[in-house]
């Protein structure tokens, strides 16, 4: 679960549709995480003090027969992405961005990382005629995914298509969530933001998503150890009970 500004804990922020499929989760190539050297509490601040590691982007396009279809994508480590894919009359097009930042604990205790997520969104998806069917969609996951596969979070910050009309949509977001990593462990947290269009002839469709100002607050602390037990109730040898 992670918590929004309004305090309420939620498991996913759904802003119509149902496409619940993951998207994005897989990295071709793995940007070197932050090490995290100390078990003392410290605030780290992304992209401010340092650059995003994972800024990747990917399109894909297939127009169909007498049909056009366009597709770009673009990611910055300074916390901004934009995907947007077009098609008229019949194909496919796809484009995907990945902005985020890889942590490795590199001490010999098991450690808290506690995070704060803030970004600004626009989207727009459209289709002609606009009578109600997924068209065009738009997407948007946060992932907190280990080295070796083992997922610890995600989250559906956004997921839209035209199945719920035509439509813009704009807004700030704060979130905030822990992740706990064990001694030598490692864990990629990114978002990840995905448009997508697929029709048939005569149809026309497209679909843009804008991140911007995303911007990672992380404060490390040492996590509590296993199967540490509470001192005794009772006084100790030299002290008065009150």
């Amino acid at each position: 679960m992670f918590q929004t500004r309004s305090g309420l804990l939620i498991v996913a922020v759904l802003l119509g549709g149902c496409s619940t499929a993951q998207f994005g989760v897989e990295m071709s190539a793995r940007p070197k995480p932050f090490a995290l050297r100390k078990v003392e509490p410290v605030t780290l601040r992304f992209p401010q003090e340092q650059r995003f590691s994972i800024a990747l982007e990917s399109d894909h396009r297939e127009p169909g027969l007498d049909g056009t279809a366009d597709a770009s994508a673009d990611a910055k480590d300074i916390g901004q992405g934009e995907a947007t894919a077009t098609v008229a009359r019949s194909g496919s097009a796809e484009a995907l961005f990945r902005l985020g930042q890889g942590f490795s604990n590199d001490t010999d205790r098991q450690m808290d990382l506690d995070l704060v997520v803030r970004y600004h969104y626009e989207f727009a998806a459209r289709a002609e005629p606009d009578v109600g069917t997924p068209d065009a969609s738009i997407g948007l996951r946060l992932y907190a995914h280990e080295e070796h596969g083992r997922m610890q979070r995600d989250l559906v910050l956004i997921d839209y298509s035209t199945e719920d009309g035509t439509t813009q949509r704009q807004a700030d977001e704060n979130l905030t969530l822990t992740l706990t990593l064990a001694p030598g462990q490692s864990v990629d947290v990114f978002l990840a933001g995905r448009s997508k269009v697929d029709v048939t002839a005569p149809r026309t469709a497209s679909a843009t998503l804008k991140l911007s100002n995303l911007q990672f607050e992380v404060v490390t602390r040492p996590a509590p150890e296993v199967g540490a037990t509470s001192a005794p109730s009772g006084p100790s040898d030299g002290q008065r009970q009150e």
